[in-house]
């Protein structure tokens, strides 16, 4: 079988050398003849452009560098238009399959380069663009311009898909030079069209651009771009979009109206920006004042220090930030808690199996620890007390601002709604809640420090006061800047991480019907957790002893 499939696709291969040399239905570019009959005056026979084109067809799809052909050769063969280009590399896998004794895959290159044996045909661009603006009745030169005129027109050219809803959004900016605007008084003719489409090919190709085309009432302009589209209740997604492409607006099918694309960096950088933090300022400060804990990040000489000692603050830093993302801080800090534990009893600090055992708080007998995958590779970092490898700048500037650096700022969640105006298409991302790592950590990093050094703080107690304000602000209002949140989702309070150590140690202690200085020891000697009394039960031991042994290959 596989015999008769090689010889079958050597068959194929003569087939078209045979073709171009005995019947090449072509004429011959007279400056080609010429430069092909250096050994005469006469140009060639048809024959002889024949073996000169299977020549050229060999060379192209070979894997091995050609001795004999220099580029001049190359060029003047692909100018001259015998050069196959719509499918050299069908054939040079059949060549590449062939040189393998791959039976198989020779055969499934003929059939990728199976239009070649029509002819050698390759569309000219002038053919692309016209099959494109007339693939269907939608995409049509007649009726792009004639929706044109009512007002405008959005359509994907190979589907002729009109949208009856979903967002608009541009895929150059305004200025670039593929898009085209045509001055008041110039109509829309199917040159114009053509040249556009002729700029755009391979984009209006795809399945998710469309070619747009607006006219503006007041300026009597004429516009025409490629769009992208997004779902109806992709707002952030679009409008950020818009913003990376340059956009002033966008376009809402369903609802027949544009929507604004604001600049994010610019509003951040602003004088705005910079009072809505001071704002916050004012209301965290106060807030803080009132507590024991003047500094939300104060870790040194507090409690923190007290139970685990000056020696193990940097992983507890790093045990904090990894689980801070996505938690409440008193959550936070009793999934910590249960990390210093196996840290201090030198277990493995990833447990895959491990459950919540009885004498808990808050949380239920028998649940995971919750999220521990995701967070696995910082924990990893915190145990060794790397700070500095802790993945994403929030939690590695937590870790950092725990440890007491004055630059370090925290930015999360609340950051990201106080950062943004969606009613003027302001977004900070395109997820709410969401800064992202990298380029925009940095620039509202640097927003933030300019902040603080205006209002006389450091940056990592500045930001601190800022996060307070804004959470107070939230869960009291449900609002924040005229924007509505939900305030019954934030839970707790918003005094330092320090307060709510201490509270959560006399809480357990009241739970276990112990004074605070023993529930301190235990936690200090890993015989408990903020979680539950875990290793202080015999099944909470056995627990673990059932998680080493399955570890370990045992029952």
């Amino acid at each position: 079988m596989d015999r008769q499939r090689l010889a079958s696709a050597l068959a194929y291969l003569d087939a078209i050398r045979n073709r171009l040399v005995n019947e090449a239905p072509m004429m011959v570019p007279d400056e080609y003849g010429q430069r092909m009959g250096a050994e005469g005056e006469r140009g060639p026979s048809l024959r002889e452009v024949g073996q000169r084109t299977a020549e050229t067809g060999r060379r192209l799809v070979s894997l091995d560098q050609p001795q004999d052909a220099t580029a001049a050769d190359i060029t003047a063969d692909i100018a001259a238009g015998f050069t196959p280009l719509q499918y050299p590399q069908a054939i040079r896998d059949f060549e590449r399959a062939r040189r393998e004794s791959d039976p198989v895959g020779m055969g499934l290159a003929s059939l990728a380069a199976i239009p070649v044996a029509g002819g050698l045909v390759k569309l000219s661009k002038a053919e692309r663009i016209a099959n494109l603006l007339g693939k269907t009745t939608e995409s049509t030169p007649e009726a792009i311009i004639e929706a044109t005129q009512q007002g405008g027109y959005s359509v994907n050219l190979p589907t002729g898909t009109t949208p009856g809803e979903g967002l608009m959004m541009g895929k150059y900016a305004n200025v670039d030079p593929r898009n085209m605007v045509l001055e008041s008084g110039q109509p829309l003719t199917e040159s114009e069209l053509s040249e556009f489409v002729k700029r755009n090919e391979a984009a209006l190709g795809k399945p998710e651009n469309f070619l747009g085309t607006w006219s503006d009432p007041e300026s009597g302009k004429t516009y025409l771009d490629v769009s992208r589209r997004f779902e109806p209740g992709e707002i952030r997604k679009a409008t950020k979009f818009g913003e990376r492409t340059g956009q002033l607006a966008g376009y809402n099918v369903g609802e027949g109206a544009s929507f604004p694309v604001g600049n994010w960096r610019n509003f951040i950088e602003g004088p705005e920006f910079a009072g809505r933090m001071d704002e916050m300022a004012a209301i965290g400060r106060d807030y803080l004042s009132k507590h024991m804990s003047k500094e939300w990040w104060d870790m040194h000489g507090s409690s923190f220090e007290r139970v685990y000692g000056p020696q193990l603050l940097d992983r507890l830093a790093g045990f904090i930030a990894a689980t801070a993302p996505n938690a409440q801080p008193r959550e936070n800090l009793q999934t910590m808690s249960e990390y210093m534990r196996r840290l201090i009893k030198q277990e493995p600090i990833i447990q895959p199996d491990y459950r919540i055992p009885p004498g808990q708080m808050s949380r239920k007998e028998g649940s995971k620890i919750g999220m521990e995958s995701s967070r696995a590779a910082n924990l990893r970092q915190a145990e060794k007390g790397n700070l500095a490898g802790l993945q994403k700048n929030k939690v590695r500037e937590e870790a950092l601002a725990l440890m007491g650096d004055p630059t370090a700022v925290v930015l999360d969640r609340h950051w990201a709604r106080i950062a943004e105006d969606p009613s003027r298409g302001i977004f900070t991302a395109s997820s709410e809640g969401i800064v992202e790592a990298g380029a925009d950590y940095e620039a509202l990093k640097a927003a933030v420090s300019k902040a603080a050094e205006a209002a006389n703080r450091t940056p990592r107690d500045y930001s601190a006061d800022v996060w307070t304000g804004i959470r107070e602000t939230i869960k009291n209002k449900s609002e924040l800047f005229g924007q509505k949140y939900k305030g019954s989702a934030i839970r707790g309070e918003s005094k330092s991480y320090a307060d709510q150590f201490d509270d959560l140690i006399a809480d357990k202690a009241k739970f276990l019907g112990i004074s605070v200085p023993e529930m301190e020891k235990r936690l200090r000697n890993g015989d408990a957790t903020l979680l539950s009394i875990m290793l202080l039960t015999p099944l909470g031991t056995e627990a673990y002893k059932q998680y080493q042994s399955e570890k370990s290959g045992g029952i």
